[in-house]
């Protein structure tokens, strides 16, 4: 069908068809620096009021949605606190009879997930804090439960967060008695619809328990020490029989997340213990 003035709809739409494919794979050929900093530069300017209308509507979600799961937790948690006030008493104590310098601050920055992606393909999250909050790239991202990730790029009031659960990520993780150390990364197993973790690089010589809770260990400086990451679920095998490999259930699941936590420096040493009394390896 041809218009009045002479110009075909059609060809029009096949036009601006191939032009959205050329400037995909231009933008698949360019390094991940540039890609990076071009996805900033369109959230700050062009994708602006968009990015802020979904922080908004993510707001809004929480404060009419989940307002008494909020109140639960703030509940539990002031209960917790009341609880545990004379053992941090205790616990400074003992830090100051023996010279123990106190542990570390970790500061965070709370943040609304604004994509909110299927429970089962969660690879990559957009959150509303960013450099003006005083994040910044390679933060870790946790929620009350675990470890849920790290912050891939950081914008000016949003941040893409890559998640436990994409092909590139990696974290070293520790036992709670920092007996066992290995490295933690995706799973190609699935369990139902429940994508897992791999614990691998683990010796022969050591063997781990199913259930056995496993925890970052600060090695590398991204993920502070002692974040829980999930629990042994099954053991694996290797071809080459020269390590073992654990199949891990994280306590997070990413497509679920609403609300996270992006730790800022200064973040803490290897050298804190480990929820599960240990003192590393």
């Amino acid at each position: 069908m041809v218009r009045r003035g002479g110009a075909d709809p059609a060809r029009g739409d096949l036009l601006l068809l191939a032009g959205c494919v050329a400037l995909a794979l231009i933008a698949l050929a360019l390094p991940r620096p540039w890609v990076q900093g071009l996805t900033a530069g369109l959230r700050t300017t062009a994708l602006r009021p968009l990015v802020l209308l979904q922080t908004r509507a993510a707001q809004d979600f929480t404060a009419r949605f989940r307002l008494t799961t909020i109140q639960r937790q703030r509940d539990s948690l002031a209960l917790a606190v009341q609880e545990h006030a004379a053992v941090r008493q205790e616990n400074a104590n003992l830090r100051s009879l023996i010279g123990l310098r106190q542990r570390l601050s970790r500061p965070y920055v709370g943040a609304e997930v604004l994509h909110r992606p299927t429970a089962t393909d969660a690879r990559m999250l957009l959150v509303g804090a960013g450099t003006s909050g005083g994040v910044e790239a390679f933060a870790a991202v946790v929620t009350a439960d675990g470890l849920l990730g790290v912050v891939w790029s950081a914008g000016a009031g949003a941040s893409s967060v890559m998640t436990w659960a994409h092909p590139e990520f990696r974290a070293s993780a520790v036992t709670g008695d920092g007996a066992v150390s290995g490295m933690v990364q995706p799973s190609a197993v699935v369990e139902g619809r429940q994508p897992l973790l791999q614990l691998r690089g683990v010796a022969l010589r050591d063997s781990l328990p199913l259930g056995t809770i496993v925890y970052t260990s600060g090695l590398g400086g991204v993920f502070p020490r002692g974040v829980p990451i999930g629990s042994v679920s099954a053991v694996g095998r290797e071809e080459m029989g020269y390590e073992r490999i654990y199949q891990l259930r994280p306590f997070v699941n990413p497509g679920l997340v609403s609300h996270v936590l992006l730790l800022t420096a200064p973040r803490d040493s290897l050298f804190l213990a480990l929820p599960g009394g240990g003192e590393g390896p």
